[in-house]
């Protein structure tokens, strides 16, 4: 019996160092990608890929506007993907006044809409040179009023792909 128990305290170790170096391996893979693509699978990982009774909003969040040529149906992976980027691209081209925080601000509004970020005390602290934006940027972390954890997981992990204060 003491050997069978010495055996899985062994086996476990073995697993919880594995597991630990899968997860720095991950975060070493995600780092090696360019923003854009970091970007691109941060957003992935936190939106779903919506179905038809979503509608108007499609693929990994895409909401469909008055004149878009989208169908009501289920998007394929590759077809969701090919629109992150163009609205990706589209916010990074929005923001790019902003320079190295065009991306951070295009990953938020992708989320939120840029019209709450317009109003937001985060772009004016932006706009007057302020780099302590930590409050205002995961202020961005509530559902119906109430503080959302994987909301705020989102933002912290924004914050430390993105932001470079």
């Amino acid at each position: 019996m003491k050997k069978w128990l010495i055996f899985m305290v062994a086996l476990l170790s073995a697993m919880a160092a594995n597991a630990t170096s899968i997860s720095n391996s991950r975060k070493a893979n995600l780092m090696a990608l360019p923003p854009f693509e970091r970007a691109c699978v941060l957003i992935r990982h936190y939106e779903t890929l919506h179905s038809v009774k979503h509608w108007p909003t499609i693929a990994y969040g895409h909401v469909v506007k008055n004149g878009e040529n989208y169908k009501k149906r289920q998007y394929s992976h590759a077809e969701a993907d090919r629109i992150l980027r163009k609205d990706l691209s589209d916010l990074c081209a929005y923001y790019r006044s902003y320079g190295s925080d065009s991306l951070l601000l295009a990953c938020l509004a992708y989320n939120v809409g840029s019209g709450r970020i317009h109003k937001s005390s985060l772009l004016k602290k932006l706009k007057s040179g302020d780099r302590d934006i930590y409050r205002e940027y995961t202020s961005f972390s509530r559902y119906k009023g109430k503080r959302h954890s994987g909301l705020y997981r989102r933002r912290w992990m924004e914050l430390e792909l993105f932001f470079c204060p």
